[in-house]
């Protein structure tokens, strides 16, 4: 699902019936209305959420009218009105869902790399060596596993799987699971360097730790659905 986040000023005259529109859109693409709410002058706002006018809506971090944050302190117009209509939203939430999944899948691909790396490690000893080795071999592949190769594809998966941790972080779990994947890599490479065990296993797992992390969908408030509810009541 998307991330939604609803930026105002509190003496906003368009505050209620962005709300308003807000929930229309949700009802009308049949999903759940849920979003997050930033006052603009509020301690406990990040600081992007100061360099916009209100209202703003963001969706997966971008603007609905692509505007770049700045520090005007100015109110929104859209199309001549101060709300942003329920077709502007439905078409945005919808366009925003689906890369949203794109972003889930490469979040979920992020892991893959860690994993594989992991294998090539086992790869190198004794036990394992031959049957892997032998199955790349029949196929032409075998040369991966020589000193060079081996490092140059270790290293392509580790970037496969930071870039995974990286892209869109702000949507998912923010950047935590991206510094933690960092750390692990650092802390593989290093291992694989020293010729240590214990350091590589210990990094490749902080990678994956970080990856699964990454997967964990990140919880949001909505007021307005709170208050739409008891309204409701």
């Amino acid at each position: 699902m998307a991330k939604v986040e609803f930026i105002y000023d509190r003496d906003c005259p368009n505050i209620k019936s962005t709300r308003s529109n807000l929930l229309l859109a949700f009802s009308r693409l049949k999903i759940p209305a849920n979003w997050i709410e930033w006052e603009r002058n509020s301690e406990e706002s990040p600081d992007y959420a100061r360099k916009y006018g209100s209202p703003t809506i963001l969706v997966n971090g971008q603007d609905l009218a692509n505007i770049q944050p700045n520090d005007s302190n100015n109110c929104r117009l859209y199309n001549g009105s101060g709300t942003p209509s329920v077709d502007l939203l439905v078409n945005v939430l919808k366009n925003q869902s689906t890369s949203g999944k794109r972003a889930g899948i490469l979040g979920a691909f992020s892991i893959g790399p860690g994993v594989g790396a992991a294998i090539l490690a086992k790869a190198s000893c004794p036990l394992c060596y031959p049957a892997i080795a032998g199955f790349l071999t029949s196929i032409g592949a075998g040369f991966l596993f020589e000193g060079t190769y081996f490092l140059i594809l270790m290293s392509i998966f580790f970037a496969f799987a930071l870039f995974g941790l990286f892209h869109r972080a702000k949507s998912r779990r923010g950047y935590y699971p991206f510094f933690l994947g960092f750390i692990g890599v650092t802390l593989a490479s290093s291992g694989k360097y020293f010729e240590s065990d214990i350091i590589f296993y210990f990094g490749i797992g902080a990678l994956l730790v970080a990856s699964v992390w990454n997967l964990i969908p990140a919880k949001s408030t909505c007021s307005a659905c709170v208050i739409e509810a008891q309204n409701r009541e």
